[in-house]
């Protein structure tokens, strides 16, 4: 029995620009095998089980030719119901999609095409560069800067008419254009184009490290040899419509473009801290240090939910422990009217916020800081001779339950979840974070933090950590971190806006608060 392959353009990089039906395709695949190119935050859409193989051509563990890729192909598609080849750009641009399509028509699979956006066609949102123009530019040509022998020419052949590429009318875009860079750059020359005529290289258009270089034609190698950092991707824009680039590109000036952000918390968080920091420009890498469970027996749970009736206060420790605990009771048939009779504490805004998504607002909230002293400070008085309720964290301090116990007529303590520790990231998880340059890693709990901290290894001291409290702080210190923020309040807003200012001022050197 034969599946079906979707053969889907990933779009230039950036995670929200690729089409709903790509995304619909990736979530329901039982295999992806994607470029080297395609942003990893794409395939966080793919489902949990599903078979991830890379298939780049040139690194990330190897070098696959077109026709292992081929054999790769079908060999799934005759194991699995649906099967996507995931490329970078579209699918019809120097993608090597017919050749694909032939050997799926040879082996009588079944097949559909999920065109993405084509990196020539997002420079103009992501650079300010117009490929069109009514002054200077009505057509475009787009043109491979490198042809292999395998495409069917000799290395002493030459595929393209460059007489006639110089003399095109329009706007000349060049994919693939660094390491040919010489190359075309003189053959145009030699085929009449003006040396003055303008040219812009781009490099990893729409990812958040995105570069622009601009000169003339006849200085490109020189420009890239000034810039050994400008590597591939990258595309080549010929023509005057590179004088119609304004200086700032709206992306660019966004606060936080060019930073990257590991966001270790557990992937029932990570998306909503993801979406505040992509909203700024920051490239968002989602690495979960710990992963969340629910407790191994309910029993504690439902006795404390049998309390709420008669207890005066229900304190949370941490928002896992509120969505856990309200999703008990509605499991339990009940809802907020269980909590008729209670108020309701945190340790900080984070918690405070989740309380939000069930409809209830927190009674109080440490005035300053956020933590088990902060909320002890402020509480201890009301907690006087009433009933209490503590929903904390199974691996965190006991220093609240201690404490309230002093002054407070009952305590019931209970865990609504376990914290469970992720064993190891995949290599290719680890590699996106080395290969980035001075990302931040968010920590917005201390178990997280050690946890993130050992899964980092030896760069871990050394990198920039940004953290939601003191107590993280406190715990990045302990273990040996040298460079932390940390944000005014404990609460996602404040974590962004921390990075921001921290960045604002170009002297900027993070160090231990």
């Amino acid at each position: 029995m034969r599946g079906k392959v979707f053969l889907v353009g990933a779009g230039p990089g950036h995670p929200e620009l690729i089409t709903i039906a790509a995304k619909h395709a990736i979530e329901r695949a039982d295999v992806i095998l994607y470029d080297g190119l395609v942003n990893p935050q794409i395939l966080e859409h793919a489902a949990p089980n599903a078979i991830l193989r890379c298939v780049g051509k040139r690194g990330h563990g190897g070098t696959w030719k077109q026709s292992d890729i081929d054999d790769l192909m079908v060999q799934y598609a005759m194991q699995f119901s649906t099967v996507v080849r995931l490329k970078g750009g579209d699918t019809s641009v120097f993608a090597r999609t017919s050749e694909e399509i032939d050997r799926l028509n040879a082996e009588g699979i079944s097949y559909e095409i999920i065109p993405g956006l084509t990196v020539a066609l997002a420079t103009s949102a992501f650079t300010g560069i117009p490929i069109t123009h009514r002054d200077w530019s009505s057509s475009v040509a787009l043109i491979t800067g490198q042809i292999q022998s395998s495409d069917g020419y000799a290395e002493s052949e030459e595929p393209l008419d460059w007489n006639s590429i110089a003399k095109f009318p329009g706007t000349l875009v060049l994919y693939m254009a660094v390491s040919s860079a010489s190359h075309w750059s003189q053959r145009l020359i030699e085929a009449g184009k003006s040396t003055s005529t303008p040219v812009a290289l781009v490099r990893r258009c729409s990812w958040p490290d995105q570069q622009v270089l601009r000169c003339e034609l006849g200085s490109v190698a020189e420009t890239l040899s000034s810039h050994p950092e400008f590597r591939a991707p990258a595309i080549a824009i010929i023509g005057e419509v590179v004088q119609a680039a304004s200086d700032a590109c709206w992306c660019t000036v966004q606060p936080l473009f060019g930073q990257s952000v590991v966001i270790t918390s557990p992937s029932s968080q990570s998306s909503k801290l993801a979406k505040l920091f992509a909203a700024q420009g920051a490239n968002c890498i989602t690495a979960p240090a710990i992963e969340i469970a629910p407790p191994i027996d309910w029993e504690s749970v439902d006795l404390s939910i049998d309390l709420l009736p008669q207890s005066d206060w229900l304190v949370f420790s941490s928002s896992h422990g509120v969505r856990n605990y309200f999703h008990r009771i509605f499991e339990l048939g009940g809802d907020a009217r269980w909590l008729r009779n209670c108020q309701i504490a945190t340790v900080g805004h984070a918690t405070a916020q989740s309380l939000q998504a069930f409809s209830l607002r927190c009674d109080l909230i440490p005035n300053s800081g956020t933590g088990a002293d902060a909320l002890l400070a402020d509480f201890i008085p009301k907690a006087a001779g009433k009933r209490l309720i503590l929903v904390s964290n199974p691996e965190g301090s006991n220093r609240l339950e201690e404490q309230l116990s002093k002054v407070a007529a009952s305590i019931h303590c209970v865990h609504a979840y376990r914290q469970l520790p992720i064993d190891r990231w995949p290599e290719s998880l680890v590699s996106n974070i080395l290969e980035t340059r001075s990302p931040w890693i968010v920590a917005t709990s201390p178990n997280i933090a050690k946890n993130a901290f050992r899964l980092l290894g030896d760069s871990a001291a050394g990198a920039r950590w940004l953290s939601i409290s003191t107590n993280v702080t406190e715990t990045l210190k302990s273990l040996g971190a040298a460079s932390i923020v940390e944000s005014q309040l404990s609460d996602y807003p404040s974590l962004v806006h921390a990075v921001i200012t921290a960045t604002a001022s170009p002297t900027f050197t993070a160090k231990v608060i």
